[in-house]
């Protein structure tokens, strides 16, 4: 696979623009962490805002809080959203879709059963524009490959329309 050219692709255009992917179907952050094995402070989503399983693509949003401690420190005077926690983002909604994709369903499972997975590569990343506090950021996921052993998921953050982030990340499923 051209990971390269699937990076250059995803500078150019948004995977799903606001709007698109939104509607009736919608998930807070308590259904999310009912799906995610992460917690406070790195659950790193607020809202799953839509989903379609067809063409296997998700997107979530986050507010960026000025009061979160990271500004503290990257930077002071400057204040930027870290370029990693972008990437936990971006692979926060991979699996949540991923969630959605081994089920092909639109709801979560009563009682839900999280993925459990390690992430094992990011194939590539490219930080285009920075992330501020008190923005409201869009992440879309969209399914790159899937095998029974390992997933992958070509990624955005955007913001007010604007690519901020893009990425290629691969975890392998445990069981």
């Amino acid at each position: 696979m051209d990971y390269e050219a699937i990076l250059k692709s995803l500078r150019k255009k948004i995977l799903a623009p606001p709007g698109l992917l939104t509607g009736a179907w919608s998930y807070d952050r308590a259904a999310i962490a009912s799906i995610l094995p992460h917690r406070e402070p790195f659950l790193l989503l607020d809202r799953l805002c839509g989903l379609d399983l067809e063409q296997a693509v998700l997107a979530a949003s986050r507010r960026l809080a000025e009061a979160d401690p990271v500004f503290q420190g990257h930077f002071p005077g400057s204040p930027v959203y870290p370029g990693t926690l972008q990437l936990e983002m971006i692979g926060q909604a991979g699996l949540c879709l991923y969630y959605f994709l081994n089920q092909q369903s639109r709801r979560i499972a009563d009682p839900p059963r999280p993925l459990k997975v390690r992430a094992t590569k990011i194939m590539g990343a490219q930080f285009l524009e920075p992330v501020l506090p008190g923005q409201e950021v869009e992440i879309v996921a969209r399914k790159l490959a899937q095998d029974t052993c390992l997933g992958s998921v070509q990624g955005q953050v955007t913001c007010q329309g604007r690519i901020c982030t893009t990425a290629l990340c691969e975890v392998c499923f445990l069981e």
